[in-house]
This record gives structure tokens, C-alpha cells and sequence, in this order.
């Protein structure tokens, strides 16, 4: 176990930004993560102060880097236009935001499930999938002594060589034809996850949408959330409402570099603000 003060980092915030699905709010004071093989809990203290229940190896060589904590966020965050009041107040409602360096291939399959889909339920289909293919590990808390049994992330063999009953246990509805094709690809090794780390932010856009079953906002989220392409925007519901209402309909192009990390910010405003 280690003690961190970590700047700029607000994990119940990151947890709730819809960019990560196994990253939960325990209580009021705890959250896990289940990330790779390992199972992370997370005390949160005073003063900026965490309790992390890993080795300082496993926080310099894993969490450091997934928690974007090489990055400096106070410098991202006095990007906002001084005259955007509306920016400002969801920089300061939501300061702490990181974008998450998560893996590449659970992000792609966890943003494919989650069309039209609650968090909740997104989170259910992905424990299902995860238990399902029974890549079974436990873990005793530190912090309450409870002895727990978590499922790491299946691969793409692991999926594709899945039953239909099972996957449909899985409450994947149509998603489930468009996983199916997807892992089948990454079997047969047509997809290096790496190699399209070279793409332009258009290319790698391109590159997912001609997959079926992956459109626009599916293809950003990755772009974003897996590929650290902080100049796209995911445009939901609550993103197209900011925009509509706050900017005329039309984005500010001043923002277009960080634009990706601007929606987060909004994103996480607009929805916990409930804003119509």
C-alpha cells in the first residue's frame, strides 16, 4: 500500500466521466479498479491525499501512466478563454478530470456495448462478458478485509470463440453480432492496435468507422478514450446541448487542439447538472 498526494486528480470525477466503466464509486470515501490482471482500490483522504492499495513499482510502471499523471493538467486547464464563464464553471466543477491511457482493445469492445445504453447497464454487459469467459482472480481489501472475486478483461479469441447463448447471457443485444466481427478480425490479426497509433486523428476515425456497427460518437470515444487524441470531440446528447445553448451551435475553433478534454469537462457539467 502507498500514500500519494496527487495534483489535479479527482478520482470519484474521473470515475464518473463516462470514459471508464470499470473504474466504481464504492462509497463516499472508496473506489476500485479493475485494470489488466489487477484489482486497485483507492482511499481517498485529506488535502488532496490518496491511499492506493499497490506496490510504488505498480504506480510508476501502470497506474501512473493509465492515470495520464505524466501530464500536467493544471496547465490544460488554464487553456479556458477567460471570457467563457460558462467553460470556467465546469473547469472548476469538474477539476481533477484526467483522460485515461486505457487499453486499447477493452475501450473499443466497452464503447461498441455501450450504444444506447445507461452507465449502469454498460457496466452490467461488461461484468457479464468479463465473468463469462472466467478469467477469475481475488483479492482481500486492505482497507475493509473483504475477500473479493473480480474477472480480468477477456481477449478477442476469448469472445470470439463464445457461444451465442452465452453472449446473449451477456445482454448484448444487436451489439453482439458487431463484437463478433470485430474480435474476428483481431484473431485473424488484420488490426494492430499499435500501427494505428501513426494514423492522422481523421484516419483513425476512418480506420473504426468502417468496421460495422461503429459510428461517428462509437469511433471518437475510442479515438479519445484509448488513442489520447485530445483534439476530438464525442458528440452526445448532453455535448450537443452545450453547444446549442451555450455557443450558438458552433464549437469555438480556439479550442480545436484540446477540444476532446474541453467536452470532458462539459460533459461531466451538463449531465450532474442535469442541464436542459
Amino acid at each position: 500500500m502507498i500514500k500519494l498526494k496527487l495534483k489535479q486528480f479527482n478520482i470519484k470525477t474521473i470515475a464518473e466521466s463516462g470514459q471508464v466503466f470499470r473504474l466504481v464509486i464504492k462509497n463516499d470515501s472508496l473506489c476500485s479498479l479493475i485494470y489488466l490482471n489487477k484489482y486497485l482500490e483507492i482511499k481517498i483522504l485529506n488535502n488532496n491525499e490518496y491511499l492506493l492499495s499497490c506496490t510504488k513499482e505498480e504506480w510508476n510502471n501502470i497506474y501512473k501512466d493509465y492515470f495520464d499523471y505524466n501530464n500536467n493538467y493544471e496547465k490544460y486547464e488554464k487553456i479556458c478563454n477567460k471570457e467563457d464563464v460558462f467553460l470556467k464553471k465546469c473547469i472548476e466543477y469538474g477539476s481533477g478530470l484526467r483522460i485515461l491511457n486505457q487499453n486499447k482493445f477493452e475501450t473499443i469492445i466497452s464503447f461498441i456495448i455501450s450504444q444506447r445504453k445507461s452507465v449502469n447497464a454498460i457496466r452490467t454487459s461488461i461484468e457479464r462478458l468479463c465473468k463469462i469467459c472466467n478469467k477469475k482472480h481475488h483479492f482481500i481489501s486492505p482497507f475493509t478485509n473483504e475477500k473479493i472475486t473480480y474477472y480480468s478483461f477477456p481477449s478477442a479469441k476469448d469472445i470470439y470463440l463464445l457461444k451465442d447463448e452465452n453472449l446473449n447471457s451477456c445482454g448484448l443485444g444487436y451489439r453482439k453480432e458487431y463484437i463478433k466481427l470485430f474480435c474476428k478480425e483481431v484473431v485473424e490479426k488484420k488490426i494492430n492496435f499499435d500501427k494505428l497509433n501513426k494514423l492522422s486523428d481523421k484516419q483513425l476515425i476512418d480506420f473504426f468507422m468502417s468496421f460495422k456497427g461503429i459510428g461517428i460518437k462509437v469511433a471518437s470515444c475510442i479515438a479519445l478514450f484509448s488513442y489520447h487524441r485530445l483534439s476530438i470531440c464525442p458528440i452526445d446528447v448532453w455535448i450537443e446541448r452545450v453547444i446549442n445553448k451555450e455557443y450558438n451551435g458552433k464549437i469555438p475553433k480556439s479550442y480545436n487542439e484540446y477540444l476532446g478534454l474541453i467536452q470532458q469537462y462539459w460533459f461531466n457539467y451538463a449531465r450532474l447538472q442535469k442541464l436542459k
